[in-house]
């Protein structure tokens, strides 16, 4: 009898009251462990009973050594059949929280308190050169952290959605488990991306779409298809600091375009471009990361202007698109992706865990990225594509990604005050996103410089994120991005307020 039968017939007896499992003596008593079984759950009664003896184990109830029921004993005990007993003993083998002896039976391994405590990664004490794109991750987690660039767990409502997505793709009867995907991505996401963009004003067809692990991924496969040692970049200044790196790792030289208040510096770009002939120019049109700015439509169109008195490509950044709004500019569907490259992903608007994402351009360059893709990773996952689409078809998922949007937008406001009530100023008004630019009207020096500050607030579990880190000419002034979703700001505005002080600038 399979599992899901057994589940069935199981389901269909009377709910027995909680039952023990075994009370083994080991020189001395333990405590009991107990087993609560529930035949209305959705979990299976296997699942149910190895995650409970798992968790006894976890937490040292039951010690390392103890001697479980047999088969048939736990069966009986629990009222349950044999197979499914044996299945869950199965598993909890698997997991390396139980041995089976021949001939003695299944017994608890260490575990939980009784193993070794774990070395917890060393607590970082400098700001490094890899701080945005390593070492954030590693330590951000477990630390106030007003400079990562990720949304809180808490804000993507769509967990349940997600989970029953995943659980739809794993009942499925494909070889998509097993297998490689296709060269290009999941062709049926390929397909609802394609009819996504074609509804909002950009006609394209599924071949001009790659499939990738998220937007960082896109970038490195456009700057190792597009750009070689050497040639000359256009980036924003400051401006996203994962492409920066990258292009300068694969020898790029980075021409920075000032942004700010009043937009692009587009009279410097035309001179740039007029005196290096660039290769590329990278720009997020939407809510830029750090600035939080939308690029006007006037700079859009001279900038395409610019692309194409020049021949440069455009390699757009578009993931805040879905909290804009419908009047703002987008230099793909303007080009119709005849230079332009579009690079987006789900990390904001269905979780950052499922590493998805995908570029768009015109077709012949989306064959040359495609081989650059195989030749350095081959296929993305079909497994997570096929939720992803799962995720975008269902409408919980527009709710949710404006449920975002709004709360963004009242966490904007709030954390406006918490800067200023601190005595930071803004560099920019954002048009909206993720983040706020703040800082103080002084000069950067050796012994005073957002670096400095971001590792006095490292020693008092704060991570900041400094603002020369967005830029490829130094800053004149010392200013941070903040993460406007983390609103653990009482400790970050204590800390803010003494900086003055401990570095003797201001009143």
């Amino acid at each position: 009898m399979s599992d899901v039968a057994t589940n069935k017939t199981e389901k269909q007896s009377q709910s027995a009251p909680a039952q023990e499992i075994g009370r083994a003596r080991l020189g001395h008593g333990l405590p009991p462990v107990f087993v609560d079984i529930d035949r209305n759950s959705d979990h299976p009664l296997v699942e149910q009973i190895c995650s409970q003896i798992e968790e006894a184990a976890e937490r040292g109830t039951l010690a390392a050594g103890t001697k479980l029921p047999s088969v048939r004993k736990l069966a009986k005990q629990l009222g349950v059949s044999a197979f499914t007993a044996a299945s869950a003993y199965e598993l909890l083998t698997t997991r390396h929280v139980v041995a089976a002896r021949r001939g003695a039976g299944y017994f608890v391994l260490q575990h939980g308190r009784t193993m070794p405590v774990p070395v917890r990664p060393m607590k970082a004490t400098t700001v490094s050169d890899s701080w945005l794109s390593s070492d954030v991750f590693t330590h951000g987690r477990r630390l106030a952290s007003p400079g990562c660039g990720w949304l809180p767990s808490a804000w993507y409502s769509q967990k349940s959605v997600v989970g029953d997505a995943l659980r739809r793709v794993a009942r499925s009867k494909t070889d998509h488990l097993v297998n490689y995907g296709h060269p290009a991505g999941f062709d049926r996401l390929r397909q609802h991306i394609a009819r996504e963009l074609s509804e909002r004003s950009l006609t394209v067809s599924p071949n001009q779409i790659v499939l990738t692990h998220g937007v960082t991924h896109a970038i490195d496969l456009v700057v190792r298809t597009c750009l070689r040692p050497g040639d000359a970049v256009l980036v924003e200044n400051p401006g996203y600091a994962n492409f920066n790196n990258l292009a300068s790792r694969h020898g790029c030289k980075l021409l920075p375009v000032n942004r700010g208040a009043d937009g692009l510096d587009l009279e410097t770009a035309a001179e740039l471009a007029e005196t290096y002939r660039p290769k590329a120019m990278f720009v997020t049109t939407v809510q830029q990361n750090p600035l939080g700015t939308t690029l006007r439509p006037t700079d859009a169109f001279r900038l395409l202007s610019l692309a194409e008195q020049f021949d440069f490509l455009v390699i757009e950044d578009d993931i805040a698109r879905k909290f804009g709004t419908e009047y703002d500019p987008w230099l793909a569907a303007m080009d119709g992706l005849s230079r332009v490259i579009s690079v987006n992903g789900y990390s904001k608007t269905i979780a950052p865990s499922l590493r998805s994402g995908y570029l768009a351009c015109n077709e012949t360059l989306a064959n040359e990225i495609l081989q650059t893709k195989m030749l350095t990773g081959l296929t993305t996952s079909e497994i997570t594509e096929r939720i992803v689409l799962e995720v975008l078809s269902d409408p919980d998922h527009r709710r949710s990604v404006d449920q975002i949007s709004t709360r963004l937008t009242q966490a904007r406001e709030a954390y406006k005050l918490v800067l200023e009530n601190a005595g930071l100023k803004l560099l920019t008004e954002p048009d909206g996103g993720m983040f706020l630019t703040a800082g103080w009207q002084v000069t950067p020096t050796e012994t005073c410089n957002a670096r400095r500050i971001a590792e006095d607030a490292l020693r008092e579990d704060t991570v900041l994120a400094p603002g020369d880190f967005f830029c490829v000419s130094p800053p004149e002034s010392i200013w941070f991005r903040f993460n406007v979703a983390h609103q653990d700001t009482e400790p970050l505005q204590a800390f803010l307020r003494e900086v003055p002080k401990r570095y003797g600038f201001g009143t």
